[in-house]
């Protein structure tokens, strides 16, 4: 029971924060969508804020920034209405949440291991040290194992330290408290400005960093949410692929950045933008493998017709 009051009173501090209100427009309906940062890999959700795309499926929309962990409880408690965090909420529907993935954004997640150079030499220096990262075996971790074992480094020699949200992980390694880092952009040219060097850049194979979780019980009794905010995400998908001067600009509206650091991002973190949400049955196998202990049927993991649908939807004009 502390627990659970725990991290209702987190998410309750998080809706105050970000100034949720319970009041529902007749014309629109309320939904919550929790962001575990802020961060470019949720220019998705930024551009289809300010650009209308929500508003004009019918939503009101209110971001909650809570951490990946309790994304999912929230979800499942009804304080939000989706989660976005893939690698922590995708292990736990593995695991038995009544939940599904529905939807991905960004198929593969660019992080960069950064350090500081006048400390770390090469890889081999890390032996021993200190890698911040959001949480234990969480996707920016799973990742900088990646990146280690890239450059030759067993991973097991560096011990894991859980910071918590990239500028909280920025903030450690400027200051010394931990010698690396695994961070997404634009953290990495933000740490480069701070003296800092990467010292392995985005692995081959990736997890996704981006998508979009639901409850069964809201895709069995609401599934006009879905659909409605699916299509806007996927509308927001092709706005930024055709326009990169607007995007870049909402980037620097959402994210505090500078417009060249925007601009570096949008041109290596948005190639991995899903062009129609879905990802196949046996990247979902593959993840799977790669994430939990243990396998579930895929068809009570993912939902991707809600997907299908809305792209057919937009291809034919509706």
């Amino acid at each position: 029971m502390a627990g659970k009051k725990s991290w209702l009173a987190v998410i309750s501090l998080a809706l105050v924060m970000f100034g949720v209100s319970n009041n529902v427009d007749g014309q629109t309906q309320k939904i919550r969508i929790s962001l575990s940062s802020r961060s470019n890999t949720n220019t998705s959700y930024y551009v289809a804020q300010a650009k209308g795309f929500l508003k004009g499926e019918g939503l009101d929309v209110e971001f909650v920034q809570i951490t990946p962990r309790l994304g999912a409880m929230a979800v499942l408690n009804g304080d939000v209405t989706f989660t976005t965090s893939f690698v922590s909420t995708f292990r736990g529907i593995v695991q038995g949440l009544p939940m599904k993935t529905v939807f991905i954004l960004l198929k593969k997640g660019m992080y960069y291991l950064m350090v500081r150079p006048d400390l770390i030499k090469n890889i081999q220096d890390l032996k021993g040290k200190k890698l911040g990262v959001t949480a234990v075996n969480g996707g920016d971790h799973i990742i900088g194992r990646e990146l280690l074992r890239m450059k030759g480094l067993d991973p097991s020699l560096v011990q894991a330290i859980a910071v918590g949200s990239p500028s909280l992980r920025f903030q450690a390694a400027v200051s010394g408290a931990v010698q690396a880092v695994s961070v997404p952009p634009p953290y990495d040219l933000m740490l480069e400005q701070q003296g800092l060097k990467a010292i392995s850049g985005p692995p081959e194979i990736g997890v996704p960093s981006s998508g979009l979780f639901a409850a069964d019980k809201l895709i069995k009794e609401n599934p006009q949410i879905l659909r409605h905010t699916i299509r806007a995400l996927l509308r927001a998908n092709r706005f930024i692929e055709a326009n990169r001067e607007e995007t870049i600009r909402i980037m620097t509206q959402f994210v505090p950045q500078a417009p060249e650091v925007a601009a570096r991002s949008y041109d290596v973190e948005l190639k991995a933008l899903s062009k129609d949400g879905t990802m196949t049955d046996a990247e979902i196998e593959f993840q799977m493998e790669r994430l939990a202990d243990k396998k579930r049927p895929l068809d009570e993991i993912r939902d991707f017709s809600f997907a299908r649908q809305a792209l057919k939807e937009l291809d034919s004009g509706k």
